[in-house]
């Protein structure tokens, strides 16, 4: 081979060499390209994905409020300094809508209400979804009574929310409970403060709104500090619930003519708690526990039965037996009177509870009528706003709130408003008693009126039943001087 021809051999091979080198390289270059591409398509759906995670991290997915885990955050990355507020609201009855209409309706109408919440929702102010039908406003810089009014805007908003389901207008009341974040609180606190306040006005009869401060707040001390069910079960057990007793007297006579019986914890240790500090754990262990056994009742009634023909016990129902009663009728009836002589008995009822849940008052009251029980409305003139149901309560007597007697032979203003009580009560045809008899300036006033049966820390305290038998048996009155005989 010559010379040359090995040269166009070289060139031919180093050419094909080139052309295999870009060949590789454009392939490479190309799968590259496609590599980039398919990284490019990823980082895509994972940021994508990541959005939609975030998204349900951050908002509620069934009404686009925001969710309890950013509201976690946002929580701690505000400076809580005694300046916020918090607003926990619920959906009154919502329960029926799920099960009238269905799941989807109640969906439907959870999301109508979340849209208008938020939408009412200002600057500073985030609206959250906690779960089912609850949900929470946070408002930042933002007192207590701002918040309250703040508060009864977005009540409004979920009352006036409604749906269309077949031709049916649906739509719920709710109720809200306020508490301002007190300074360096956590969202734990927070919420357990405004869930307080939702506590009372749902106690209330709902459709309402409270504040965890005042009533609210020192009964929210009281269930904190409250016994546990179980040491009530043991309590009920020992007997060691009873009762005590406090006279009621004729003050034209000077004569009992009847005991309310209180209820009362004597503890093993000697302290005798009052009922706010045990009630609620004794009712909510026991649902038919809403008094001692019936054997302490009856016992009661027995004891005071050779004071006279006409001299009764009374007894207090509490609300909780109210809601129960109608559920479970006359055998509850029959739980609490027990063997009590009806014609020596007297049930209490407080008047709110009876307002707020009239159907349940009218339908307890006809069992207990058909017993031959007297009925006594507790803690009257506290309703004022509802005295338009009282003419259709057919009670026997009305016990006026001792808030309208403590401030009596002090100002002329509570003395007219005793009197126009007393005015009403007359011409409704229920007898009445005063509460919170504690001077005889007040004793004085009653009598002047016209209102002679009263009872209270002047006329005698409460004490063990034994104590007031052997006293009223012997003809004595409580006070330590003579009682003053009206002229």
């Amino acid at each position: 081979m010559t010379s040359f021809n090995t040269a166009l051999v070289l060139l031919t091979l180093v050419g094909l060499g080139c052309a295999a080198a870009a060949l590789y390289f454009a392939i490479r270059a190309d799968r590259l390209k496609s590599q980039l591409l398919d990284l490019r398509d990823r980082l895509a759906t994972t940021s994508r994905e990541n959005k939609r995670l975030m998204h349900m991290v951050e908002y509620d997915d069934l009404t686009s409020a925001r969710s309890r885990r950013y509201m976690r955050e946002l929580f701690a990355s505000k400076p809580q300094d005694g300046k916020n507020a918090m607003i926990f609201m619920d959906l009154d009855n919502f329960k029926s809508v799920n099960d009238g209409f269905g799941h989807r309706a109640g969906d439907t109408l959870l999301r109508a209400i979340a849209d208008g919440l938020r939408k009412a929702c200002k600057e500073g102010e985030v609206l959250f979804r906690l779960g089912g039908d609850e949900f929470c406003v946070f408002l930042e810089n933002t007192s207590v009574p701002e918040a309250v009014e703040r508060a009864k805007a977005f009540v409004a908003i979920v009352s006036d929310c409604r749906i269309d389901i077949d031709g049916v207008q649906v739509r719920r009341t709710a109720s809200a409970g306020v508490a301002r974040i007190d300074k360096g609180q956590d969202l734990v606190g927070a919420l357990y403060y405004a869930d307080e306040a939702l506590y009372a006005a749902k106690q209330s009869g709902g459709n309402a709104l409270r504040v965890t401060e005042g009533e609210t707040l020192r009964s929210m001390i009281a269930r904190r500090t409250s016994p546990r069910p179980e040491d009530m079960a043991e309590a009920i057990r020992r007997e060691e619930v009873t009762y005590f007793v406090q006279p009621i007297f004729d003050t034209r006579i000077g004569k009992a003519v009847g005991v309310e019986a209180l209820i009362r914890w004597v503890r093993s240790d000697g302290r005798v708690l009052l009922p706010e500090k045990f009630l609620d754990a004794m009712i909510g262990n026991q649902a038919r526990q809403i008094i001692p056994s019936v054997r302490a009742t009856s016992n009661i009634s027995t004891q005071f039965a050779g004071l006279g023909d006409r001299f009764y016990c009374a007894f207090n129902i509490s609300s909780r037996f109210l809601e129960a009663s109608a559920l479970e009728g006359s055998d509850l009836i029959d739980d609490l009177i027990g063997d009590l002589d009806p014609a020596r008995t007297v049930l209490e009822l407080v008047e709110n509870a009876a307002i707020q849940n009239i159907e349940k008052t009218r339908y307890l009251l006809d069992l207990l009528r058909e017993r031959g029980v007297r009925v006594a409305l507790d803690d009257f003139g506290t309703g004022m706003s509802n005295l338009h149901w009282l003419s259709s309560l057919n009670v026997d007597m009305v016990k006026i709130d001792k808030s309208f007697v403590r401030g009596l032979g002090e100002t002329g203003k509570d003395t007219s408003i005793l009197r126009a009580l007393h005015s009403m009560s007359q011409s409704m045809g229920f007898d009445v008693i005063a509460e919170g008899v504690e001077t005889e300036a007040s004793l004085e006033v009653l009598q002047e009126i016209g209102i002679y049966t009263a009872q209270g820390y002047l006329l005698g305290r409460p004490e063990r039943p034994d104590f007031w038998h052997a006293r009223l048996s012997q003809g004595m009155d409580g006070i330590s001087s003579p009682m003053r005989r009206p002229a």
